[in-house]
């Protein structure tokens, strides 16, 4: 089969004729890739701020069709096109007892070797799944944007906005689009991005489902009280992932305004003043996806919300064959795309 290895940080390699993946084990089923997203993950896989160690898959974003079903469970059948997300968690161990089924399996125990592959196997037991079947009007591409939606939703519902509330979202890569425009969908009365350059600002405007502020430039908090009024947002929420921009969050907010954390950073606060955390009383909350939300019919609420909103979110993708697959990596990580999908 062909696959798009990490070789080794900053090494990425085409393998077109690596070894099949053979039968399904236990608990898993068997899945030929057509489509698989590049996640921010992928790429601090690549550059050494994720242990490649302890990384057993490489690509968690993908859809395909089931060739094997393992035992059927969550009825999981040969032949249907399903794409992953985290959909159903044990609910008895100690981290779904205390509200946090996200933590509830690794991705480790889920994807063997990954959805940058023809061939993958996927966890999906009945106390475990990480696939969800998608309808015929769901193309694959999109299809592979249902795993980055789940962590969106997530960002987007720990936000707790009221209708018509404001937000800003810092750092408008594909999780602060897809997040944006989840906000907008429940509720929000006005969505703004917060970026750090001139070339993103026009990305944003270009896509056109909302707008941005540059805060590379001087006057740039003059902007942000323009938009947002004297006293600033509602809700701000953190997805670039850095410390200067949560102080910017911490900054901009309005009193007893709340802040969503859900980037990884990698480095400590030294110079980050968290005094406005007391003088504002602020709410600060993190949101880790992919998590379970689900309809209270046990159908993915994710999948739901994807399929509102497939039309803009098309708008951020940039669709690369397998051929061309390591280019689409490098073109998400120069910022020539905001979302890579590889095609098989």
């Amino acid at each position: 089969m062909r696959r798009i290895v990490l070789e080794d940080y900053g090494k990425l390699a085409k393998q077109d004729h690596a070894e099949g993946i053979g039968e399904a084990k236990p608990g898993m089923v068997k899945i030929r890739v057509t489509a698989c997203s590049v996640c921010g993950s992928d790429i601090a896989l690549y550059r050494g701020k994720r242990a490649l160690e302890s990384e057993k898959y490489f690509g968690h974003e993908f859809t395909g069709v089931v060739t094997d079903a393992g035992d059927g469970a969550n009825g999981i059948r040969e032949g249907m096109r399903v794409a992953t997300e985290v959909y159903r968690a044990c609910g008895r161990c100690w981290y779904c007892r205390n509200g946090l089924p996200s933590y509830c399996k690794s991705m480790n125990d889920a994807f063997l070797p990954g959805g940058f592959a023809e061939e993958t196997m996927v966890l999906n037991t009945e106390e475990n799944s990480f696939i969800t079947p998608i309808p015929d009007e769901l193309d694959d591409v999109t299809a592979s944007l249902l795993e980055p939606v789940n962590c969106s939703y997530q960002v987007a519902l720990k936000a707790g906005i009221t209708p018509g509330q404001k937000v800003a979202v810092i750092g408008m890569g594909s999780m602060g689009f897809i997040t944006s425009r989840i906000l907008q969908e429940i509720g929000a009365g006005l969505v703004v991005g917060i970026v750090n350059k001139p070339s993103r600002l026009e990305k944003v405007r270009q896509i056109g489902f909302m707008d941005a502020i540059d805060s590379s430039e001087e006057n740039w908090k003059d902007q942000v009280r323009e938009v947002f009024g004297e006293m600033g947002p509602d809700v701000v929420v953190e997805l670039s992932g850095n410390l200067t921009a949560f102080q910017n969050a911490l900054t901009i907010v309005r009193p007893g305004g709340r802040i969503v954390v859900g980037s990884v950073y990698t480095g400590y606060a030294d110079n980050v003043e968290l005094r406005p955390v007391m003088r504002k009383e602020l709410t600060i909350v993190g949101a880790k996806g992919p998590y379970p939300n689900l309809n209270s019919d046990g159908t993915s609420a994710s999948l739901d919300m994807l399929m509102k909103i497939r039309e803009d979110l098309r708008k951020i993708v940039s669709v690369y064959s397998y051929e061309d697959g390591i280019r689409g990596f490098e073109d998400m990580m120069t910022g020539k795309v905001i979302k890579t999908v590889i095609t098989f």
